[in-house]
């Protein structure tokens, strides 16, 4: 075991004896203090001195250990800090642990600092000189911001309570200062720079160097002063106080010195082979590792090797303590010269008591949470000390607080009067990235989110939009704080009247009602031919009940409830059904401005013959309707006479049977909130139609040679404005009880026969057709096919009306305004002109948008009478169950049924029966439904 020459202990516990040997010292007793970094397990920073502590020790934040050589008047204190390597993995591992706040690297940072400037602290007042050993070859700059907050606390805190809590201790003898002198600051590198060359010239001249940055670095920040009682430290003057341990290699790689003596036993300088020298080849771990033919390293001049055997940290740092002994530790310092009684030479029993008191003040009280004191200026010391030393936090602090006023200076300098939330956070990105054009750093998250509350808050405060949808997806456009009875989305479309004739400017909608029927509504009373004409009558719900209301659904399916027999349902939309009721009796004019100036031409003299059964026909007429559709399907089929050609089966008028009755039950109490689909109960009614079928006129007021005028159709773009003619052939299958006799109505057909004529029992039916499409812009068009708009009379071939009734026509279609490529235009209106001949045109439209199949509501389809310009008018939003469906933004070109598609086979052929009043609805019963074909 190697005898060590020097004592180590750990404060306060002091070995009898060598307390003994310290005593002989008497006034002559010299302090330093080691603080800094280091790498090894134990915090050792006294290997450099050839020290170390026990094996047994454990490093420990705040710990202090002493060591102390015989012969000599240093006593060395060994400072354990957080900037020790041992020690700063104890504080890290600690911060994983707590789970609760997490790991914050600013705040582990800001902790890690305070301590360590507290251990400085208690240096600088209990040390005569001060070496801070660096385990790089660099000296580092943030170390002067280190020696900065140790001048601040030294200046702010420590002066304001030192001098009085001292005064009546074995520390008042250290004066007014607090400190045995203004200590002197060495610096010990543990390692040199690689690429440098270890020679004394070369070394002397890197210590000179490090020494003038650093004199620099202190006296540019005034951490070195001309002055001993403003100057937080002091340095030498004309002595060099930088170390470089260029030639001892401290905390060695142990792998490469094993490498090291495997080179050297390996290293045979004779060039004999022997058998031993091939099993020691082996071990080399690559070839080439061992070069026996080296020559002897050459001597080294007998003036380096004494210069590396002084070039040792102990002399170094003896002729420092020499300057303290002697009494000129001061001298040359600085340029005024100090006062007497500001350096002090204690003796160990005075010193330790000195050490205890400061020891307690600055790192025992400040670790005891519950400590007590009745200084204010040393109660703010342990309250706000971590704090105080966070300029960091406060310099970011202050940089959000520039960046929080900037960006909401910029969000309020945008901002309009109402906006939405589109709108808002659109500001609020604008105001982000004026923020960060000052605010960053730990504080910057923080300042983030106050500012998004100050702009939420603006917002809100009377500037906040409604932002309620419209049935078109518009937005309303009013402010949410103030009360409106309507919605307004500032979005204006132009539509035409249920007849065509009149165009009118209409606001987006916000309710089914207001978008199919209250607009229509008010046009009719505008226009000078939708007040003349009759118009077919839809079925509607009429309540027997004061609180009627909506029908339950789910799942977007209709609960199928008898009328009758089902209580009435609780359900949350009653209040919307009340709004519903109070509209019921008459239309508003919600949703609707004044009108364009509307068109007039001519007084038409209108023949109308008369319409279709309503929905309070019988079921079971229905279901007659379907019997007589298979038979008359099977008919045709069975036909060869012409490939093209329609059978119609006549058949005599059938009897109304007393004992059935002509109407089924419909609910009086709940009514249909959307619009009428395939999967609707029977007994369920809407609240208003939200289709129009309207008789404009005769048949002669369309000319196919000029198409539809601007008198009578307005808004039609140019070459847009022809029906399709449509070549239709009908064979009669006349009943067997007729004996093949026809009726007296087909054996005098008129002068006139325009549109049909009669070969035998066979006619040719020339019927016009139209699918009008309407932009928000009133821009309106046919269509000669599903994928194309018609351009002209050209366009208008043989087969073309074959392509568009007998093909799935789209909803939407983009309008060839060319305005932008967003407006799309509808399907809106289906004109027809019926011919001149005994039979009835039927029309039964079914409309595919989504899930929904949406009809007319009819059992029995509308018949249109004979040589009549008919126009039906479609829904301008659909609405399921209780599922608005909005209108695509755009369409895919290759897909344009997206939004929906209307289905072919809408018209149907049946007979004319004189029987059949079609201007009284009220007396067509099960039977008219008659025979009856799709075409």
């Amino acid at each position: 075991m190697i005898m060590k020459d020097y004592y180590t202990w750990t404060y306060p516990d002091i070995p009898e004896h060598v307390a003994q040997e310290l005593r002989h010292l008497r006034n002559s007793l010299v302090v330093v203090g080691i603080v800094g970094r280091s790498k090894c397990v134990q915090a050792n920073k006294m290997r450099a001195f050839g020290m170390e502590p026990p094996i047994e020790h454990i490093a420990v934040d705040g710990q202090v250990q002493c060591y102390f050589k015989p012969g000599t008047s240093s006593l060395l204190l060994h400072f354990e800090t957080t900037y020790d390597e041992a020690i700063l993995n104890q504080m890290i591992e600690a911060s994983m642990e707590d789970e609760e706040n997490g790991f914050d690297f600013d705040s582990f940072y800001e902790r890690m600092r305070c301590r360590f400037v507290r251990m400085m602290l208690l240096a600088m007042h209990t040390c005569h000189i001060v070496v801070y050993v660096e385990t790089g070859p660099t000296f580092d700059p943030a170390l002067v911001s280190v020696f900065q907050l140790l001048k601040f606390a030294r200046e702010q805190h420590l002066a304001q309570f030192l001098p009085q809590l001292l005064r009546n201790t074995p520390a008042a003898r250290l004066g007014e200062k607090a400190r045995l002198c203004t200590p002197r600051i060495l610096f010990l590198f543990e390692n040199f720079p690689r690429d440098e060359v270890r020679t004394r010239e070369c070394i002397s001249a890197y210590e000179f160097q490090t020494e003038d940055c650093i004199y620099e670095l202190l006296r540019h920040h005034n951490i070195v002063t001309n002055s001993c009682s403003t100057s937080l430290m002091a340095l030498p003057n004309n002595k060099q106080f930088v170390f470089f341990n260029a030639h001892d290699q401290l905390h060695s790689d142990k792998l490469l010195k094993a490498i090291e003596f495997l080179n050297l036993a390996m290293y045979k300088p004779d060039m004999k082979e022997e058998e031993e020298d091939l099993e020691i080849l082996e071990l080399a771990p690559f070839e080439g590792f061992v070069k026996p033919f080296r020559h002897v390293a050459e001597e080294r001049d007998l003036e380096e090797e004494q210069y590396k055997w002084h070039h040792t940290v102990w002399p170094f740092l003896q002729r420092h303590v020499q300057d303290a002994l002697s009494g000129c530790f001061d001298e040359g310092s600085f340029k005024h010269m100090p006062q007497l009684g500001q350096f002090h030479l204690l003796n160990v029993k005075e010193w330790h008591d000195c050490m205890a008191t400061l020891h307690k003040l600055l790192v025992e009280n400040p670790q005891d949470p519950n400590y007590e004191t009745s200084n204010e200026e040393y109660r703010n010391f342990l309250q706000n000390f971590e704090e105080s030393l966070n300029f960091e936090k406060k310099f970011w602090a202050h940089l959000s607080e520039l960046g929080l006023k900037k960006g909401i200076s910029a969000y309020k300098h945008s901002a309009p009067a109402i906006y939405g939330l589109t709108k808002h956070r659109q500001l609020m990105a604008e105001a982000t990235v004026a923020f960060e054009e000052e605010g960053r750093g730990p504080a910057a998250k923080a300042s983030l989110a106050k500012m998004a509350t100050v702009c939420q808050k603006y917002w809100q405060d009377g500037r906040q939009q409604c932002e309620h949808h419209s049935l078109r997806s518009q937005q309303c456009t009013l402010s949410k704080d103030l009360s409106h009875e309507k919605h307004n989305s500032g979005v204006i479309h132009i539509s035409s009247c249920n007849c065509g004739r009149t165009q009118g400017r209409r606001e987006d909608p916000f309710k089914l009602r207001q978008a199919n029927y209250e607009f229509y509504e008010l046009m009719a009373q505008i226009c000078n031919l939708c007040v003349k004409v009759k118009q077919y009558q839809f079925p509607v719900f009429e309540p027997s009940v004061s609180d009627y209301r909506a029908a339950a659904f789910k799942a977007a399916f209709p609960l199928l409830i008898a009328g009758k027999n089902c209580p009435p349902q609780e359900e949350d939309g009653e209040e919307e059904v009340e709004d519903e009721a109070e509209m019921q009796p008459k239309p508003t004019e919600e949703g609707c401005s004044q009108p364009l100036s509307p068109t007039f031409g001519s007084d038409l003299n209108m023949s109308i013959a008369g319409f279709g059964a309503s929905l309070n026909e019988s079921q079971a007429c229905s279901e007659r309707l379907s019997i007589s559709e298979q038979e008359s399907t099977s008919s045709g089929t069975s036909s060869a006479d012409s490939e093209n050609e329609v059978v119609l089966q006549l058949k005599e008028p059938a009897k109304k049977d007393a004992s059935q009755p002509d109407a089924y039950s419909t609910s009086t109490t709940e009514y249909l909130p959307g619009l009428v689909h395939t999967v609707s109960d029977f007994g369920l009614l809407p609240l208003f139609p939200s289709w129009s079928l309207a008789c404009v006129g005769p048949s002669s007021i369309y000319s196919h040679n000029s198409g539809l005028q601007e008198h009578f159709q307005s808004g039609f773009l140019s070459g847009a404005n022809f029906l399709l003619p449509w070549d239709v052939q009908l064979r009669l299958v006349h009943a067997p009880k007729q004996h093949h006799h026809p009726h007296n109505h087909l054996h005098n057909p008129g002068k006139k026969q325009q549109r049909w004529k009669k070969q035998g029992d066979r006619l040719a039916l020339k019927i016009f057709v139209g699918m009008e499409y309407e932009c928000s812009r009133g821009h309106r068009f046919m269509m000669c096919a599903p994928d194309r708009v018609l351009r002209g009379g050209a366009d208008i071939e043989r087969d073309t009306c074959n392509k568009v009734v007998h093909s799935n026509m789209p909803l939407y279609y983009p309008c060839p305004c060319r305005s932008q490529s967003t407006y799309l235009a509808q399907l809106m209106r289906i004109h027809v002109v019926t011919p001149k001949a005994p039979v009835n045109i039927i029309i039964d439209p079914k409309v595919c948008v989504g899930k929904y199949t949406f009809t007319l509501g009819t059992i029995i389809p509308p018949r249109l009478s004979q040589s009549a310009y008919w126009i039906l008018r479609l829904p301008f939003v659909y609405q399921g169950d209780d599922v608005m469906i909005t209108p695509p933004e755009k369409l895919q070109p290759d897909d344009m049924m997206d939004g929906g598609y209307l289905m072919p086979g809408m018209f149907g052929v049946a007979e004319t029966d004189p029987t059949l009043d079609l201007n009284d609805q009220g007396r067509m019963g099960a039977s008219a439904a008659g025979t009856y074909m799709r075409i």
